[in-house]
């Protein structure tokens, strides 16, 4: 039975929304996923029918886009992404000056540590991740999105947000991840007085069970949170003491970003 996997990943928006590219961006992205992958699969998997994923392939390998294995049958990303990831990396200037200052925090810290990026007011995106050796993994991959309030990144992100623009993101209520995941409003904004006050957020297995995180934001040029850098680490390990050990060494990690980014020091960067 076909999955029928979500062809939008942004806000909706009918009336700018092209059924087409949706459909090329959906098959892009299973590749990504789950490549090599037969025509059969494609269709099995996406949930489109036969002829339109064909046809769809078969132009996306013209361009270079998907590469075809005539041996095995099977679709794979092709080497124009590489071009078009290269370029794209350079132009996200933050994140190569956040992943070369986190690259150094690797050398003293044993830990797993992601990049998150706002996609818009109600979405989070991963955008890297740097991994120590035989370390627990993020549960999300590079490009996937999850909701602005999920966990410690979220709390990162929202902690520096207008109130009201907090409200709107609350007022539809929160998705329990699990049974440990805070969901109540006036609960997440008391958490949220408390990372704007220490400059770090911290979350114990409420996205995933036995995964805790720590998370502090990277503000831009314009006084605005740009990035959030979470540490994951299994939750029997993450402490109340750890974890304040890794908020503190990430938050001034972070601020250190933030100033080569141009950023002003916040308030808190003092203990």
């Amino acid at each position: 039975m076909a999955k029928n996997i979500s062809l939008a990943t942004g806000p909706s928006d009918e009336g700018y929304r092209v059924p087409a590219v949706e459909r090329t961006f959906a098959i892009i992205r299973l590749l990504a996923a789950r490549g090599p992958l037969s025509l059969a699969e494609v269709v099995e998997e996406s949930g489109l029918n036969k002829s339109t994923a064909f046809y769809t392939l078969r132009t996306l390998v013209t361009l270079d886009v998907v590469a075809y294995d005539e041996g095995t049958r099977t679709y794979t990303l092709g080497p124009a992404l590489i071009e078009l990831g290269m370029i794209a990396s350079g132009q996200f200037s933050d994140v190569a000056v956040a992943k070369r200052n986190l690259a150094e925090l690797l050398k003293v810290m044993n830990v797993t540590v992601g990049l998150m990026r706002r996609v818009s007011p109600t979405e989070l995106m991963l955008v890297d991740v740097l991994e120590s050796p035989h370390r627990v993994r993020i549960a999300v991959q590079p490009g996937e999105r999850v909701p602005v309030y999920t966990a410690s990144v979220g709390r990162a992100f929202l902690a520096f947000d207008d109130p009201k623009a907090v409200d709107r993101v609350l007022k539809d209520g929160v998705r329990e991840f699990t049974s440990k995941s805070i969901t109540r409003p006036a609960a997440i904004r008391n958490d949220l007085i408390a990372v704007r006050e220490r400059g770090w957020a911290v979350d114990h297995e409420g996205f995933a069970l036995g995964v805790s995180t720590v998370a502090a934001p990277i503000f831009g040029a314009d006084g605005q949170v740009a990035l959030v850098a979470v540490i994951v680490e299994f939750a029997s390990l993450l402490t109340d003491e750890v974890a304040k050990e890794y908020g503190e060494h990430l938050r001034r990690v972070c601020d250190q970003i933030g100033r080569t980014l141009g950023a002003t020091t916040p308030s808190f960067i003092a203990v």
